[in-house]
């Protein structure tokens, strides 16, 4: 079974809070966000156990308002621990260009460091110049390209971040 994280946008802190309200909001920004043939099946991918789901909740109301989806990361982790693959990272409409994307990023990086983890890596679509832009500024480089990734015409850029490196 996945790791299933919720994280308040206000606080920061973890949230004990029903998941399955949240997931069906991920479920559906992710319909909504993506190209059916690169939306995420959640049923089967929180089935499995290397994957890691963090949930960022606006939490600002006063309970029991329901919290609302602000972004969410898709990790799985590879190599026994060591190298995390960034399958996913979205931030709800009403939420973007605020820095979110930024700090979620930033904040599960130190997360996955301080878990052993050596190195994370990611693929972004070539014409995605903003998410390669964010990348770039938090420690990725690019270290490969495939030509028709994600649909014809359409270049995958493979990027990774070494721990390492950034020491």
């Amino acid at each position: 079974m996945a790791n299933v994280i919720i994280k308040s946008l206000n606080t920061g802190e973890k949230l004990r809070v029903a998941k399955d309200d949240l997931i069906h909001q991920v479920q559906h920004v992710e319909k909504k966000t993506f190209p059916r043939r690169e939306a995420m099946d959640f049923t089967t991918e929180l089935q499995k156990r290397n994957t890691d789901l963090v949930i960022i909740v606006d939490d600002a109301g006063v309970l029991p308002v329901r919290p609302k989806l602000v972004a969410y990361t898709v990790f799985v982790h590879q190599k026994a621990g060591s190298a995390v693959l960034l399958h996913k990272i979205c931030v709800s409409e009403d939420y973007r260009r605020r820095g979110i994307a930024r700090i979620v990023l930033e904040t599960q990086a130190e997360r996955l460091k301080k878990q052993g983890c050596a190195k994370i890596q990611l693929w972004v679509d070539e014409g995605n110049v903003p998410a390669r832009r964010l990348y770039r500024v938090l420690g990725f480089e690019e270290v490969s390209r495939v030509n028709d990734y994600y649909a014809v015409g359409r270049t995958g850029i493979q990027m990774l971040r070494d721990f390492h490196q950034c020491d």
